[in-house]
């Protein structure tokens, strides 16, 4: 996915979550694998409010999406 397109989906609406999304492709992004890239693809289709949940601690992650969750916690 063009990282053009893939800025836009990552624009959920919550401003901290957009500009947290943002800085992870900016900088991390290129450093992904295909497979890591699909994954986080995938993450970032969720619901915005799915997302914050997973970032706040209020919900569970799913194992493969774990990696993803750990370094936008370290962005912050």
């Amino acid at each position: 996915m063009h990282t053009s397109k893939l800025k836009w989906k990552c624009r959920k609406g919550v401003r901290e979550l957009d500009i947290l999304l943002s800085k992870y492709i900016e900088t991390s992004y290129d450093l992904l694998s295909s497979k890591e890239k699909d994954i986080f693809i995938e993450f970032i289709e969720k619901d915005t409010y799915e997302i914050l949940d997973i970032l706040m601690n209020k919900k569970n992650v799913n194992n493969k999406f774990l990696n993803i969750v750990e370094a936008l916690k370290s962005l912050n």
